[in-house]
């Protein structure tokens, strides 16, 4: 009763923090949304948005990329609490991941990103090994049984591909040669729709406290 009682007042003060929240110029944090009693603040966003953990699923989507961003994390946290399964991220996957994401940045812009939020690397090293988690589940779930027909590469080969190239005046390849490259578009095609109806699905059975409408105001 008691641990009850001091969420509710969380949430309330936090409510209140984050209605006042807009009237200030500077930034401040405040939660954004809850996912099974675990809080996403508006820093989480910031960060995973100001080091571009998400730029590869937000690209080409129309809204607020703070707003998207948020999205992405309440996906990732509705996942991994939901299949709850023995797996691990290890050190030298994680370690790649970091330097590949690094890699992007100059070192000035990592050194001005982490001393903006007052983070050290193993503190940006725990939202990354998140996301590979994630991803991690997601392909063991559904990357093999994603399957492609012959009869749906060649429909796409006549019809989108044959299609494209000559509508840029280039002369399409012969089937043969593009087929694993088709093949792999319309797999992962495939498999992002029914990852998207999986995780809709499981956000139904998942308690989800969302301020969404502040996020988006403030940074349309």
């Amino acid at each position: 009763m008691f641990d009850t009682f001091i969420r509710a007042v969380f949430l309330l003060l936090t409510g209140c923090w984050l209605a006042v929240a807009p009237c200030f110029s500077e930034i401040v944090d405040c939660m954004v949304a809850v996912v099974n009693d675990r809080v996403i603040t508006l820093t989480d966003v910031r960060i995973v948005d100001s080091f571009k953990l998400y730029e590869k699923e937000i690209e080409g989507k129309a809204g607020n990329r703070l707003y998207l961003t948020l999205e992405e994390l309440i996906n990732q946290r509705v996942v991994i609490d939901f299949a709850r399964e023995n797996i691990s991220i290890r050190s030298d996957e994680l370690n790649s991941a970091l330097r590949s994401l690094l890699d992007r940045l100059s070192p000035r812009e990592v050194e001005g990103r982490l001393e903006e939020f007052d983070l050290d690397l193993d503190d940006l090293r725990a939202y990354l090994e998140e996301k590979l988690l994630y991803q991690k589940i997601i392909s063991l779930r559904f990357s093999q049984s994603v399957l492609v027909s012959l009869k749906e590469i060649e429909d796409y080969y006549q019809q989108a591909y044959v299609l494209s190239q000559r509508q840029i005046g280039i002369e399409p390849k012969p089937m043969i040669e593009v087929l694993n490259e088709i093949e792999s578009l319309l797999r992962r095609e495939k498999m992002e729709k029914q990852v998207a109806l999986w995780i809709r699905s499981i956000r139904s059975q998942v308690e989800i406290e969302m301020r969404y409408d502040w996020l988006r105001q403030k940074y349309e």
